[in-house]
Formats: C-alpha cells, sequence, structure tokens
C-alpha cells in the first residue's frame, strides 16, 4: 500500500511538472471603448488576458510618444486581476489614450509573453480592432438638438453644441500657427508681477543698507556670561533644592563639585572637568589670582565630597553648610576682575577731579 502511494505521489509530480512545462501560451482580447469619438477625445484601450501562472508578459508602451503613432497616452491604469483558477489567471490592462488625427485608425493589439523555455514570443488578437476618429463637421447635427417640453418645438442644444466645439478646439489650437494676442494677456501680468518683483527687491536692499546693522546687532546673541556669575546662580539653585536635609548627600557633594569644577575650567582653562581632585589641586598651586585660604577650602571641599560619593560618608548638618559656604566664597575670593570696568572708574575719577 504505501509503495502504490508513493508511486501515485511521484506520477503527480511528474504531471504537474509537465503541464507547467508545456503551458498554453496566453490568449489576448482586445477593444476601444467607445469605438467612434471625435477628434481630440480621450478613450479606453482594453486588454484582456488568460495566462498561466508562471508567464511573464510584456504589455504594450505608451508613455514614450511615437512620431507614427495616432494616440497620446492620458493615463496608464495599474493591471487588474478579474479571476484566477488554480494556476489559470484572467487578467485585465486598460490604457486612456487621446486621438489627434481623424479617420479609421486599425490596430493588429498585440503582447510578447515569457516562459520557461521562451525567451519572448509575440501573442497576437484573433482580430484587427477599429477606432473611427470624426472631424466635428461630420458628426451627426442631431446629437445637439433637444425637444422643448413647453413648446414641443425642437431646439439646438447650445451647452452640448459648446462641449463640442471646446473639444474640437484641441486639434485646431494645435494645426493654427503661435500669435502673440494668445498670450498677451498673461504676458502683461507676467511683466507688472516681474516689476512689482523687481521694485520689492530694491526696497529691501534699500532697508537693509539702512537699517541692517542695526537688525544684525539686535539679533546678535548675548555674550556668554562670566564664569562666577554662572556659578553663583547654580549655587543658589543647589542651596533651594534642600538635598542633604532630605538625605541626598551624593547627589549634593555631586552637584557641588560639578559647579566648582566648571567655574575652574572656565576661569583657569583646565580641564577639571576630566581631572580628579588631586589633579586639580596640584593644577591650581601655580595658578595666579588664588590665595593659601582659598586653596584650603577648595581642598576641604573636593576631599570631603570624595569620601561621600566613594565611602559614602554622611557628613553632619554643620559640615555640609560650612562646605557650601566654602564653595560660594572660593569663586568670590577668585573670581576675575573686569578691568575694563575699573579703567573706566579711573578714568571718570581722574576727569572728575580735573573738574573739580
Amino acid at each position: 500500500m504505501k509503495i502504490l502511494r508513493k508511486y501515485a505521489s511521484l506520477t503527480l509530480a511528474a504531471a504537474i511538472a509537465a503541464s507547467a512545462a508545456t503551458a498554453a501560451p496566453p490568449t489576448l482580447e482586445a477593444r476601444f471603448e467607445p469605438q467612434q469619438i471625435e477628434v481630440g477625445d480621450s478613450f479606453d484601450y482594453v486588454l484582456d488576458i488568460d495566462k498561466d501562472l508562471v508567464q511573464a508578459l510584456g504589455l504594450p508602451d505608451f508613455s514614450e510618444q511615437q512620431q507614427d503613432s495616432p494616440f497620446e497616452l492620458v493615463e496608464d491604469f495599474p493591471v487588474d486581476t478579474l479571476y484566477r483558477d488554480g494556476r489559470h489567471l484572467r487578467l485585465r490592462k486598460r490604457y486612456r489614450l487621446a486621438a489627434f488625427e481623424t479617420g479609421d485608425v486599425r490596430l493588429r493589439p498585440a503582447i510578447t509573453y515569457y516562459d520557461k523555455n521562451i525567451e519572448g514570443d509575440t501573442i497576437y488578437a484573433p482580430d484587427t480592432i477599429t477606432l473611427s476618429v470624426a472631424r466635428y463637421e461630420d458628426l451627426d447635427t442631431l446629437l445637439f438638438m433637444r425637444v422643448d417640453s413647453l413648446t414641443m418645438s425642437v431646439k439646438a442644444d447650445s451647452t452640448l453644441a459648446m462641449q463640442k466645439l471646446r473639444r474640437r478646439g484641441v486639434e485646431t489650437q494645435k494645426q493654427m500657427p503661435f500669435r502673440f494676442r494668445e498670450i498677451q494677456d498673461y504676458a502683461i501680468y507676467g511683466a507688472i508681477a516681474a516689476v512689482l518683483l523687481a521694485l520689492l527687491v530694491w526696497l529691501g536692499i534699500r532697508a537693509w543698507r539702512r537699517w541692517g546693522g542695526r537688525l544684525g546687532r539686535a539679533l546678535k546673541p548675548a555674550p556668554p556670561l562670566p564664569p562666577h556669575v554662572v556659578a553663583n546662580k547654580a549655587l543658589e539653585e543647589l542651596h533651594n533644592r534642600k538635598l542633604w536635609q532630605n538625605g541626598k548627600y551624593k547627589l549634593y557633594y555631586t552637584l557641588l563639585t560639578s559647579i566648582l569644577r566648571t567655574y575652574i575650567a572656565g576661569r583657569y582653562e583646565i580641564g577639571a572637568l576630566e581631572m580628579t581632585s588631586d589633579e586639580i589641586l596640584s593644577s591650581l598651586r601655580d595658578a595666579e589670582g588664588i590665595s593659601a585660604k582659598s586653596m584650603m577650602d577648595l581642598s576641604i571641599v573636593l576631599r570631603q565630597a570624595d569620601m561621600v560619593k566613594f565611602a559614602k560618608a554622611e557628613p553632619g548638618a554643620e559640615d555640609n553648610e560650612q562646605n557650601y559656604l566654602r564653595a560660594y566664597y572660593f569663586v568670590e575670593e577668585t573670581r576675575q576682575i573686569e578691568q575694563q570696568a575699573v579703567e573706566g572708574k579711573e578714568e571718570i575719577t581722574i576727569k572728575t577731579k580735573i573738574d573739580d
């Protein structure tokens, strides 16, 4: 029994492979919708294709206009799958085209298909299809007539006539030579717009020359604050947070030493943010303007902070307050004096004495 099942499976697989290898070529049906139009009108070119699942198609391409082609592409619709039955597919491809040549256009629809054993073969529709492109004069004038329901008289429908005339104008305009009066209104408006634009540019240049310097100074970013001003503001904010009062000793001393490191980096232009406490103290020994007392205060704060951060020490309230004051007075006593302001005061003093 197992042998029979295995034999049946192999036979079925061989049959499927044979059917795939010998799939029938696709079939093609085509039509124009509608088959009669006026010159300049659009229409649909519809292809219905039956094919095997593994077969690939090469469809007509109207995107690049050819000189001998009577059609122009208006819209290229995607391929639709009408239904699928196993390996069999029925597809529909639709093109929206426009015709600008009068007369009957006959077309033998064709597509290319590719299979496993076929590099490319052309399939034609069984019949030639015809599109009749009529001139406006050749259309039935009864198409423009309507019956007045009140008088029961037959009158021309001016709205429908104007629609036909408007479509006819597409071909007429293509054949007529160019005349300036066709665009004179647009040219006048364009010239006015160009003059106004040039006037605005000229006014903008004058305004910039007159007020540009003031505007530039107004928009110029403010100079950075001195390091001691930044440090004092940060110390005040730290004091208001009351961190050590709530048991957050490590965070308090981390922020306190970070403020001091930032200040030292800005004031003395050294990499204090990446240095250890000993390296900072060693770098400041020869710095100008630092007294022995200031160095002692800084050393006490840094050492106490290291004990809290690395040894989990919890200093008392008095030590915490004293360390805050040491940091504050270190900033105040080592801040850079603004020489320009001092010189200005001295000049005013000398001038005042002379005037007196």
